[in-house]
């Protein structure tokens, strides 16, 4: 009888204790990236992604914006067309962005080892004075015997001033001339193993010329794109550059132009900061 009494104390004692036990509390489970979905979908939850940048400067929320600019890119340029061919392959998109990380991170060991001063203190002026001037001059050639009897318009005239084979006068890029240009860089950055596969070299090649092509080069050469970044890097007030800032996400959609002239945006910003 007593030894009856003491088990149903134990017992007692031990929901007791077991009562006053709070249950852990739950795993907040963060929503996937699109990054983590389309370039590294046998990833781990839990896991960070992998760096893209080799440099030990950066810091994560550059990694995540640039890994977030490549999936919309591959969103927008592959992934349309490739779920038709097949729609349950996802070997492809983290193909792709292998290689991309290996043109990245050459890109960066290059930029790191150069000295960017010349370009930035002596040629980038030089050809901005020389732009000023050859458009001063075609400008005072309107309505002239300059302009065939008037008939040649201000684009015209300048171009004949600063011709360049990648730019017509009606100031459109060639895309054969970006088309051959990247090709150069990916035989510059990417192993052989990478760029001998001819399907490979042309899907990342015709990736990166409809994003240069079609998204960066018409929004970056825009006259108020380039006055947003010079009024940014001369310094602004907080009032006018949420102004400026609600103004460029009404000029950009959600789409790979709006991501290129966002992120360039920010890295202004954080420049500045």
């Amino acid at each position: 009888m007593a030894l009856e009494t003491r088990t149903d104390g134990a017992r007692s004692i031990q929901s007791a204790t077991s009562s006053d036990k709070q249950p852990p509390p739950p795993k907040v489970v963060k929503p996937a990236s699109l990054a983590r979905r389309l370039l590294f979908p046998q990833l781990p939850a839990d896991s960070d992604l992998p760096p893209l940048l080799i440099s030990p400067s950066v810091t994560p929320e550059l990694n995540d914006e640039l890994y977030n600019f490549v999936a919309t890119a591959l969103r927008a340029y592959v992934h349309p067309w490739w779920t038709k061919i097949t729609r349950y392959d996802k070997e492809f998109l983290p193909a792709i962005t292998r290689v991309v990380t290996n043109i990245v991170q050459v890109l960066e060991a290059r930029l790191t080892e150069t000295d960017l001063s010349p370009l930035v203190f002596r040629d980038i002026p030089m050809l901005v004075s020389t732009h000023y001037t050859d458009y001063r001059n075609a400008q005072a050639k309107l309505q002239t015997s300059y302009a065939s009897g008037g008939a040649a318009t201000l684009p015209q005239l300048f171009h004949q001033l600063q011709p360049h084979m990648a730019v017509s006068a009606d100031g459109k890029v060639d895309e054969a001339y970006i088309r051959q240009a990247l090709d150069d860089v990916l035989r510059t950055c990417l192993p052989p193993a990478d760029y001998e596969p001819e399907t490979e070299r042309y899907i990342v090649r015709e990736i990166l010329v409809d994003v240069v092509q079609g998204g960066i080069v018409p929004k970056v050469t825009q006259p108020w794109f380039i006055h947003r970044t010079i009024l940014t890097l001369l310094g602004l007030e907080k009032r006018k550059q949420s102004e400026l800032s609600s103004y460029i996400q009404y000029l950009s959609s959600s789409s790979v132009e709006g991501a290129v002239l966002n992120y360039i945006s920010s890295q202004i910003l954080r420049q500045k900061a």
